[in-house]
């Protein structure tokens, strides 16, 4: 029985294509503000219709989408990163007039804590580019092997006379 009805939203759609083309041909669309000029994209054109009030809900009450938390969350990360670097340049003047084993413990101690806070940013890294819309750019991790050797050739021992 179902065929015997024509489709009411085709139907609907041919109505309204039928209407803009008239309006078109009658000139209604030509002093429209904004003519030839691109349209204002939405913010949300990515996301489903039935989601929008939702987003936009939790946006007026300044709560950022999972990508971008994350993203803060990286930028947190990599400034504990640079405390690191930056205590270990604190220290180290004072350590070097200190005897090999307490140097090596001081560098154990300081490359376990940049490890530790490397493995934190990669960690919310994949979080991060797993959860992105693609037109996000994908943020990338730290080569943390590459980076301890870095770090410990940068304060290795090299004792001060005093």
């Amino acid at each position: 029985m179902r065929g015997d009805y024509p489709d009411i939203q085709r139907v609907i759609e041919i109505i309204a294509e039928r209407k803009i083309e008239e309006a078109m041909q009658e000139g209604k669309f030509d002093n429209l503000p904004g003519k030839g000029k691109p349209l204002p994209m939405d913010e949300e054109w990515f996301v489903p219709p039935e989601m929008r009030p939702a987003i936009r809900l939790l946006k007026s009450a300044g709560v950022l989408p999972e990508w971008l938390e994350r993203a803060r969350q990286i930028e947190e990360a990599r400034a504990e990163i640079n405390c690191c670097w930056q205590r270990a340049q604190r220290e180290y003047p004072r350590i070097c007039r200190q005897s090999p084993e307490q140097h090596a413990l001081w560098l154990e101690q300081r490359s376990h804590e940049l490890k530790t806070a490397m493995e934190r940013v990669n960690t919310l890294i994949l979080l991060y580019n797993c959860c992105a819309p693609a037109t996000a750019d994908p943020q990338i991790p730290y080569q943390i092997e590459k980076e301890l050797q870095r770090f410990q050739a940068c304060f290795a021992y090299y004792p001060t006379a005093e």
